[in-house]
């Protein structure tokens, strides 16, 4: 009979994930991620920084942390970022203690970044999970983008050459997936998130504690191995 005084078991997944995720611009990312918090609440995202003025209707601390250029700066120098970029000007990033404090509680933190931060973070945070998505078709993507009528034609070329040059990175990461219908890749995601849980990276301190607990007492060689 196993003993109650065993709690190596309560280290399974005992920090949560960090979920990366990338791809062009009108590929669904955000509706993805929206709908995919909204099944699981444990899971949640960490409100990035930007130096851009709010839109309409954008809430600071909600949408963004929306910052002069001094405190992005600031930020930078202080190594308070775990990814941060440029575009059209203005910074965008994702403040590291964010992240970290939700982890630590034991929360999955899905992220919403491009290519170049995505790379950043692998760097500092190797157990990271990175997924990208790409649209069904090229010219579903294209009609998106020019179904927001949100852009110059100038603007809206740019942002299609920069699409092309990301799904070109796709290789790069973990997993790819095609967004055909919301639901499907919602689902998906959460097929990824839930086998990542018994993943080295997250049964890592459950492993640790349970070799501790159950084979070093039973053998001096394990002991001298883990003291290495």
């Amino acid at each position: 009979m196993m003993s109650t005084e065993k709690n190596y078991f309560d280290k399974i997944a005992e920090e949560g994930q960090l979920i990366v995720i990338s791809g062009p611009s009108g590929v669904g990312k955000r509706t993805i991620i929206n709908q995919y918090l909204k099944e699981h609440p444990n899971a949640t995202r960490c409100t990035a920084v930007t130096t851009r003025a709010p839109h309409e209707n954008e809430v600071d601390g909600k949408d963004y942390y929306f910052l002069s250029h001094l405190e992005f700066d600031r930020m930078i120098r202080s190594r308070q970022m775990l990814e941060y970029g440029y575009y059209n000007r203005n910074g965008y990033g994702t403040p590291r203690k964010a992240v970290e404090e939700a982890r630590a509680a034991g929360h999955n933190v899905i992220l919403n970044v491009d290519v170049s931060g995505a790379m950043k973070i692998r760097s500092l945070c190797p157990d990271a999970t990175l997924i990208f998505i790409v649209p069904p078709t090229w010219d579903e993507l294209e009609e998106r983008i020019r179904n927001r009528n949100t852009e110059t034609q100038e603007e809206l070329e740019e942002r299609l050459l920069i699409a092309q040059e990301e799904i070109l990175c796709a290789a790069q990461y973990d997993y790819i997936l095609v967004n055909d219908t919301v639901e499907k890749t919602v689902r998906r995601l959460g097929q990824i998130i839930h086998g990542n849980r018994y993943s080295k990276n997250s049964m890592k301190a459950f492993l640790e504690s349970y070799i501790e607990s159950e084979v070093a007492s039973q053998s001096e060689l394990v002991k001298e191995v883990l003291s290495l």
